[in-house]
């Protein structure tokens, strides 16, 4: 594991909690919510002590002006797509920031992060993931930043945006892709059902990958996904809008790092989240 990489994982359980604060940048006003003021949330996400925070580039300067007291790394997200609110799949995009990435200088920041999206058979759309992709491993490899590479396997909704697909086999063809473009790191959709996610962590071949949110889930949802993907090889979470939009983040994170670093139950984790 890389320098830059182990500020991630937690030493002893060499495993990471991230909390995605990147997503304001996607076009839909509502996956901002709860953190409407980045300067102000920030710290009561800090609290619950994610050993990771996802920040667009404006999301580091806010960071960075705070002067936290804090030993939270950063991933940094380089890339935007409108998927989330695009009307028509034929006018899917997304692009990256290449010149964004001299960010990933900062002495905070362990990896940057793009995605690698497949929606309904977008070629198009999945041919501007993979250059991205092609473009940053290159400079990533020269300057020793690790890259975390977030593959979704997504269909369009009615009216507009779009919605992730669990199907295992479209997961997993994803996944490996992501691992031969050179990820270093895999954060990727929950399966449906949960009990086939080992196939994900397997054919990543020994790349760590992180199970993240997505759509919004109860919290019990949310921790019982936890468990079965800390059960099934995982070595983390990339959890946003459902910690971020609810009532007590902190503790809410607080129950989640009880399960990825402590090896807590479902019910104990519960326990904590209902003090």
């Amino acid at each position: 594991m890389s320098n830059s990489r182990s500020k991630m994982f937690d030493p002893k359980s060499k495993k990471c909690i991230n909390i995605a604060l990147d997503l304001g940048v996607f076009g839909d006003r509502s996956f901002a919510k709860g953190i409407e003021n980045l300067a102000t949330a920030l710290p009561q996400i800090l609290a619950g002590k994610p050993d990771v925070i996802q920040l667009n580039p404006g999301g580091l300067k806010i960071f960075n002006k705070l002067k936290l007291k804090t030993n939270v790394a950063i991933a940094l997200r380089l890339d935007v797509t409108n998927v989330y609110e695009a009307r028509d799949i034929d006018y899917a995009w997304d692009t990256a920031n290449i010149a964004s990435l001299d960010l990933a200088n900062d002495k905070n920041v362990a990896c940057v992060v793009l995605n690698l999206l497949n929606l309904d058979e977008n070629s198009r759309l999945q041919e501007q993931c993979i250059q991205n992709i092609q473009l940053v491993v290159a400079k990533c490899k020269k300057a020793a930043i690790p890259i975390m590479v977030e593959p979704l396997v997504m269909t369009a909704k009615a009216g507009a945006g779009s919605a992730s697909v669990g199907d295992v086999n479209k997961i997993a063809s994803l996944v490996r892709q992501a691992v031969e473009l050179g990820a270093d790191i895999i954060k990727v959709d929950a399966t449906t059902p949960m009990s086939d996610f080992h196939q994900v962590v397997e054919i990543a071949s020994g790349v760590p990958v992180l199970v993240r949110g997505g759509g919004q889930v109860t919290p019990r949802e949310l921790i019982e996904r936890t468990r079965i993907a800390i059960d099934s090889g995982a070595s983390g979470v990339v959890y946003g809008r459902n910690v971020v939009q609810h009532a007590n983040p902190a503790k809410f994170i607080k129950s989640i790092r009880s399960i990825v670093h402590q090896d807590a139950t479902v019910d104990e984790a519960m326990k904590i989240l209902d003090k």
